[in-house]
């Protein structure tokens, strides 16, 4: 039986203490990868290097970079090929100042050419399958390795180290997955992941005749921090904050990622929680991130790879975010389009925490509006119906009724009308049973002006949203 079915249809039908026993086994097995001796080695490493000088954090950089550029181009298929063809070497490429004379690597890049991405010099076994389908609703396989998840790991542990938090914290993870049924009326609303030192709350379940059980529990564990995406975790200081309800054991920070935390969410979190709110940006493929200090800028993580910021249009200070990864040699990533937008600060200027590694005063490519459901729940997060949707190229969810969802799709020529049902079939289990769904099919989606479109656009008015959830409140 695959692991796919496992979930699907044999999780749910578990007793509690089952699920959590089916929790902790999946939490032994990510801890042996996050936190074992190598992630340990490197959040050392990091802690130590954390205030590099310039000119360290240039030479370690460049260094860096010389060895990928040498590496991919003597066993990487892909590039080896596409290089030759641009009459490029690796000669050509000395330091970061070199990458843009190198070509972008766009999605589609990766989507068409998977297996040429793959080292020559890979022990296969090592390889780790991974997927997404980020903002956008394209799906998109890749492989890491779990030194490089090891990795990540430890540079996202060694933000949390910025603001007092430390491996081993217990915490409250607000998620998106369906670690609790969705037809369970009644409490326990969470489940425990004790390995990896976390329970798990579900946004499913943070309704307005839910949240007193949810607030109770949170009362009931002093967790250290919470974590998760600030739409889930605004959720929940809504819905309490409705009802009148506050948080006894508050935690120390939230830490937040995936989106844009948007003002009226930072401001109603903030006032609900009392904690420290501060986030860290990164990918699903593994090949940048640039995290808070605690000036609440972004600072990039340059021992993990280079962010650049590639102009969009001029005198537009957005600029496009392309990564080149050092974590994972074995399918590396070189200036590719992340498909997100930022800020920068011009590079040489310190910032006031004292860190001298470049800074991204904000990241704008990750606004998306919000569907609200039949139930009130408010949802941003759609890439969860699109992770296997393969013969999807593009897709976009629009609202304009409160009980119903359009999808708009770029189909590829595979796409069948089982695709459709599996869509469908997703949303009830992921989003709400309740929630209409039709599809329009168009040859191509409107853009901004920016080149990237709104993933969830929402033509709700705000009496119409205020209505859906006073509905759900009686």
């Amino acid at each position: 039986m695959s692991e796919s079915v496992l979930i699907e249809q044999v999780y749910p039908r578990l007793p509690i203490f089952l699920q959590n026993a089916a929790c902790w086994y999946y939490g032994q097995r990510e801890a042996r990868v996050r936190s074992g001796p190598a992630f340990e080695q490197l959040l050392r490493e990091l802690l130590d290097s954390e205030y590099f000088s310039a000119s360290e954090i240039e030479a370690y950089q460049n260094e860096k970079l010389r060895d990928l550029i040498r590496h991919a181009y003597e066993t990487v298929p892909y590039y080896r090929e596409r290089w030759k063809t641009l009459k490029l070497s690796p000669a050509d490429i000395k330091s970061r100042e070199d990458l843009p004379k190198l070509p972008i690597l766009t999605k589609e890049d990766v989507r068409q050419n998977f297996e040429q991405l793959v080292s020559q010099n890979t022990n296969r076994h090592n390889l780790v399958f991974r997927h997404t389908s980020g903002t956008t609703g394209k799906a998109l396989h890749f492989y890491s390795t779990k030194s490089a998840i090891a990795f990540q790991w430890a540079v996202w542990w060694r933000h949390r180290a910025r603001f007092g938090v430390y491996p081993g914290a217990w915490h409250a993870n607000f998620t998106g997955k369906r670690v609790v049924p969705l037809n369970q009326r009644t409490p326990p609303f969470w489940r425990w992941n004790r390995p990896l030192h976390q329970a798990l709350l579900t946004m499913h379940h943070l309704t307005r005749e839910k949240i007193p059980s949810v607030i109770e529990f949170l009362n009931s564990y002093p967790f250290d921090f919470y974590s998760g995406y600030p739409s889930i975790i605004h959720m929940l200081a809504l819905h309490a904050s409705a009802a009148g309800l506050s948080l006894q054991s508050p935690p120390r920070a939230v830490f937040t990622g995936a989106e844009n935390m948007l003002d009226f969410q930072r401001r109603d979190i903030q006032k609900f929680t009392g904690a420290i709110l501060t986030d860290q940006y990164g990918c699903s493929e593994g090949c940048g991130n640039a995290s808070h200090c605690p000036e609440f800028v972004y600072h990039e993580d340059f021992e993990f790879g280079i962010m650049e910021g590639c102009e969009l249009n001029s005198g537009n200070p957005a600029r496009s975010i392309l990564c080149t990864g050092f974590a994972c040699p074995d399918f590396p990533l070189i200036r590719y389009e992340v498909g997100d937008t930022g800020v920068t600060q011009e590079r040489g200027r310190s910032c006031a925490c004292g860190r001298q590694s470049d800074v991204w005063l904000r990241i704008e490519g990750r606004k998306d509006d919000y569907v609200v459901t039949p139930e009130g729940l408010h949802i941003m997060r759609f890439d969860y119906i699109f992770k296997d949707a393969m013969n999807v190229q593009e897709a976009q969810v629009i609202q304009e009724r409160s009980d119903e969802i359009m999808i708009r799709i770029v189909r590829r020529p595979s796409y069948r009308a089982k695709d459709e049902g599996e869509i469908r079939s997703e949303v009830a289990r992921w989003i709400s049973p309740r929630l209409k769904v039709r599809f329009e099919y168009v040859s191509e989606l409107e853009r901004e002006a920016n080149g990237k479109f709104r993933a969830v656009l929402s033509r709700l008015n705000a009496a119409e949203r205020t209505h859906v959830s006073s509905e759900v409140s009686h």
